[in-house]
C-alpha cells in the first residue's frame, strides 16, 4: 500500500468522529450542565443537611433544645385551668383545625363590660410631674377619674383636660368603683378561677405558619390589670386595704397566668403587667399591715423575668426562627412567603430576586440558614444574660446588637448567598429584650425591698440604716444590681423617706435620679432606675 493510501486510511476514523461530535455537541454540553447542576445540587443539599445535624446534635449534648415540643406547655385539664374560665376560654375556642372562633365576637366579649372605663380613661390625661419613680409616675389622679366616669355616659370630650385632683375625698373614690360595677361581676369570677391549680392557654402551637400563631388573650389580660390598678387605688383611698389587696393579688396572678408561654411578646407584656400592679403597692405604703406587706413581698419575690426570658429566647428560636424557616422549606410558594414574612410588598425593587433565588436555591441553603440563624443566637443573645451570677451586662448587649447589626451589610442578595437572609430578618426585632428583662426584674427587686423596708419600719419606728440589717428577718437574701452585680445603692432620706436605685443602662451612678423622656414618660437608657417611697 502506498504512503498516500495508508495516511487516507488512518485519516477515515478520525474525521468521522469529528464529524459525530460536531452534530451531538449541544447534547453532551446538555449533558454535561445537566450533570454539573445535579451534582452541586446534591452537595449543598447533603452539604447543608450535614451541618445542620451535627450543629444541633453538639448543641443538644450541651442541653439545648430545638425541637418545638421541649417548649409547648402541656394541656391542663379544663377544670384545672384558669384560662378556661367562661370569661376567658372563648377566646381560644376554634372551629377544629383552624383559628377561626366558634363565636365570632370571642375577640371582644369583655368590650361590653369595659365600655364605660374605657371611656373614662379617654378623658383622663397623664400629669406631667417630675418623676421620682422610675415604675411610677405619680399617684393616680382619683379626681380626673371620678370626673371623667360621670361624664363617660354624656358627651366625649376627649380633648378636653380634666382638673387635676388636689385631695382624694371618699366621695370620688366611691364614684370610681360606682364607674367599675360593670366588671365587678368579670373580676370576682376570675378572683374565683384564680383559685385553680394551673393555667393554659390553649394557643394553636401546631399552625403550620408559626408566625401566625393567635395572641387574643395577651391585651385582654392587660386591659383587666388596669381596670384593677384603678379600682384598688379607689379602695385604698377609702380604707379598704384587704380589698385592694385582693386586687393587687390577681394583678400579679394575671402577671404570671402567662408565664409558660415560649413565646417573647407574652413575656414583654407580663412585664408592663407587673408594672401596672407597682402603683397601688406604693400608694398603699403606709396603709399596708406587716401581714400584707409579707404576702406583698412573697408574692413579688417570686417573680424571675430573667429566666423566663432567657428561656423564651430559646423557644423564639425554635419555634418562630428555625420553625419559621421550616414553613418556608414545606410551602409551595415559596416567593409570596418571603414577601409577606420580610413585610416587603412586590413593588419593592431590592427584594423581588429573593422569590426566584429562593425557588431555585437548593434545600440543603435552607438548613445553612437555620444554622446561621441558630448560631446567631449562640454568639449574640445567650450571653446577655447570665442567670448563674444573676447579671445583664450592657456592654455584652451593645456588642450584640452590633453583631446583629453586621448580619443587615450587604445587599438582600448578598444577604441570601450568604445564608444569613433569615437571622437578618428575625433577630434584630428581639436584640433589645435583654434589657427590658433587666428593668422588669429591677421593678420586682426593689418593689419586694419596699416591702421589707416598710415591715421594718413599722417594727422599729425608722427606716434601717443599710439593707444589711433587712436580713435574714424581712427578707431572706438581699437582691443585688443586675447591672453591676454589686448591692443596690440605699439612701435613707429621713424616717420614713429613701432612695433605691440601680444605676441602670448607663452603668453610671446619677444621684438616683430617673432617667425620663420629654414626656416625663420612664427612659431605660439614661439614669438611674429608681424606687423612690416620695412620688
Amino acid at each position: 500500500m502506498s504512503p498516500e493510501i495508508k495516511n487516507n486510511a488512518n485519516s477515515l476514523p478520525t474525521d468521522g468522529f469529528r464529524e459525530w461530535f460536531h452534530s451531538w455537541r449541544y447534547l453532551f454540553l446538555v449533558i454535561g450542565v445537566t450533570g454539573f447542576v445535579l451534582v452541586f445540587y446534591a452537595e449543598e443539599n447533603w452539604r447543608g443537611r450535614r451541618a445542620w445535624e451535627k450543629y444541633k446534635q453538639r448543641m443538644t449534648a450541651r442541653g439545648e433544645q430545638f425541637e418545638p415540643a421541649a417548649f409547648i406547655p402541656p394541656r391542663v385539664a379544663d377544670e384545672d385551668n384558669f384560662a378556661m374560665t367562661p370569661a376567658l376560654a372563648p377566646l381560644f375556642q376554634f372551629v377544629p383545625g383552624t383559628q377561626r372562633w366558634l363565636n365570632t365576637n370571642a375577640p371582644n366579649l369583655l368590650h361590653e363590660v369595659m365600655a364605660n372605663y374605657d371611656a373614662a380613661a379617654a378623658q383622663v390625661k397623664p400629669g406631667s410631674a417630675r418623676r421620682l419613680n422610675s415604675w411610677i409616675p405619680q399617684r393616680i389622679d382619683l379626681n380626673s377619674w371620678g370626673n371623667a366616669f360621670s361624664q363617660s355616659d354624656g358627651p366625649r370630650r376627649d380633648k378636653e383636660r380634666l382638673v387635676p385632683a388636689t385631695f382624694v375625698s371618699k366621695e370620688v373614690a366611691d364614684r370610681v368603683l360606682a364607674g367599675l360595677v360593670d366588671l365587678e361581676a368579670v373580676l370576682d369570677e376570675l378572683h374565683d378561677a384564680s383559685k385553680r391549680p394551673k393555667s393554659r392557654f390553649n394557643l394553636r402551637y401546631e399552625e403550620d405558619n408559626p408566625a401566625g400563631v393567635l395572641l387574643p388573650h395577651l391585651s385582654k389580660l392587660k386591659s383587666l390589670c388596669q381596670v384593677l390598678e384603678i379600682r384598688a387605688c379607689a379602695e385604698l383611698a377609702i380604707s379598704r386595704s384587704d380589698a385592694a389587696l385582693q386586687d393587687i393579688r390577681l394583678m400579679l396572678y394575671l402577671t404570671d397566668a402567662t408565664r409558660t408561654e415560649p413565646i417573647l411578646i407574652t413575656h414583654l407584656v407580663r412585664m408592663a403587667e407587673l408594672q401596672l400592679a407597682l402603683q397601688p403597692i406604693a400608694e398603699g405604703m403606709g396603709t399596708w399591715s406587716e401581714a400584707q406587706l409579707r404576702v406583698l413581698e412573697q408574692d413579688l419575690q417570686g417573680f424571675d423575668f430573667c429566666s423566663d426570658i432567657k428561656r423564651a429566647l430559646s423557644a423564639e428560636r425554635a419555634l418562630f426562627g428555625c420553625g419559621v424557616i421550616e414553613y418556608v422549606r414545606r410551602s409551595s410558594n415559596k416567593a409570596r412567603l418571603i414577601d409577606e414574612l420580610n413585610g416587603l410588598g412586590p413593588g419593592n425593587g431590592e427584594a423581588w430576586p429573593l422569590g426566584p433565588l429562593l425557588v431555585a436555591a437548593p434545600g440543603g441553603w435552607l438548613y445553612l440558614e437555620e444554622l446561621n440563624l441558630s448560631q446567631a443566637f449562640d454568639q449574640h443573645l445567650s450571653p446577655t444574660i447570665d442567670l448563674d451570677n444573676r447579671r445583664v451586662d450592657p456592654e455584652k448587649v451593645r456588642a450584640a446588637e452590633a453583631g446583629i447589626g453586621e448580619l443587615n451589610s450587604g445587599s438582600v442578595v448578598s444577604r441570601f448567598l450568604h445564608h444569613r437572609f433569615f437571622a437578618a430578618m428575625l433577630l434584630p426585632a428581639i436584640s433589645k429584650v435583654a434589657q427590658k428583662a433587666a428593668y422588669g426584674q429591677t421593678a420586682a427587686d426593689t418593689a419586694a425591698l419596699a416591702c421589707a423596708l416598710e415591715r421594718y419600719r413599722l417594727a422599729h419606728g425608722n427606716l434601717p440604716d443599710s439593707l444589711e440589717k433587712l436580713n435574714p428577718q424581712y427578707i431572706a437574701k438581699v437582691p443585688h444590681d443586675l447591672i453591676t452585680g454589686k448591692s443596690l445603692i440605699y439612701r435613707p432620706a429621713s424616717d420614713a423617706h429613701y432612695v433605691l436605685y440601680s444605676v441602670g443602662w448607663n452603668e453610671v451612678d446619677d444621684g438616683g435620679v430617673p432617667g425620663k423622656t420629654k414626656k416625663a414618660e420612664s427612659n431605660h437608657d439614661d439614669g438611674d432606675w429608681v424606687w423612690s417611697n416620695q412620688f
